[in-house]
């Protein structure tokens, strides 16, 4: 079995650890637990009825709730924790194991915590860090991935409804994604870029494609001033987390300053 214990960073985060993690579990034959994921569960289809966030996708009495989540969550992590600690001061246990990584360090593919590529289906394997890397398998169970981290209809709805109107009268769609909650701290605020460094931007993509009509869907974590891309042709929603990253997901290209958002 494995465990994704401990929460890194917000939703695409959380998202791209589960993705690794997940592809990984498959690939090895292992059922998968995701405790980390309570916060964001109740968006998608497998995990919003699950208050373990499983898979294979089961249904539990108690459906996903932020708060009973935060129960599960918590003893899990500390135990997971604790093994860590038990780990490095030279404990070792044959049924229980942590894979932790961190941004600082090299961090292997995820296949290869399995020595000579085999697994113990009887083995609990814990995982913590960021960030957690299984390319291989995710390439190959990318589709499975994709289908348990499926949106709710209600939102798959609004994306889709939402892309065949903008694609109506364009020959590219664009993303943008403007961050500036949190980044107008984070880094210094290395990565918080003004609107008219976005407009800039835009003003590059329509001279890069000039015998392309482009049209622009910008997303922001904020309400911004609009008057700055009064010039283009444009769609602005802020907020909405899900619908906006699942939108973005279905442009041509995106812009967007380092984060997992944009990615």
């Amino acid at each position: 079995m494995f465990i994704l214990s401990k929460k890194y960073g917000r939703l695409c985060n959380r998202l791209f650890n589960s993705a690794h993690v997940l592809a990984s579990a498959i690939e090895h034959k292992h059922k998968f637990v995701n405790v980390a994921f309570y916060d964001y569960a109740n968006y998608f289809q497998a995990t919003s009825q699950d208050i373990f966030c499983r898979y294979p996708t089961q249904i539990t009495f108690i459906k996903n709730h932020r708060y009973i989540g935060s129960f599960v969550y918590y003893p899990v992590y500390i135990l997971s924790s604790l093994l860590k600690y038990l780990k490095n001061i030279g404990f070792n246990f044959k049924a229980l194991k942590i894979v932790s990584t961190s941004a600082q360090q090299d961090n292997p593919d995820l296949d290869s915590i399995f020595p000579n590529g085999t697994s113990n289906s009887n083995q609990v394997i814990f995982f913590q860090g960021w960030p957690l890397l299984g390319f291989n398998a995710l390439e190959k169970h990318g589709d499975e991935v994709r289908k348990y981290f499926t949106p709710l209809t209600k939102y798959q709805n609004n994306i889709e409804a939402l892309i065949i109107n903008l694609r109506k009268d364009c020959d590219l769609l664009i993303g943008i994604v403007i961050r500036h909650g949190d980044y107008r701290e984070y880094n210094n605020g290395k990565f918080f870029y003004t609107l008219d460094k976005y407009s800039e931007f835009m003003e590059q993509l329509q001279r890069l494609l000039p015998n392309k009509k482009l049209k622009f869907l910008i997303c922001s974590d904020e309400k911004q001033n609009l008057a700055a891309f009064e010039k283009f042709d444009f769609y602005f929603r802020s907020g909405h987390m899900i619908e906006n990253l699942y939108s973005l997901a279905e442009c041509d290209y995106i812009v967007s300053p380092p984060s997992s958002y944009g990615m």
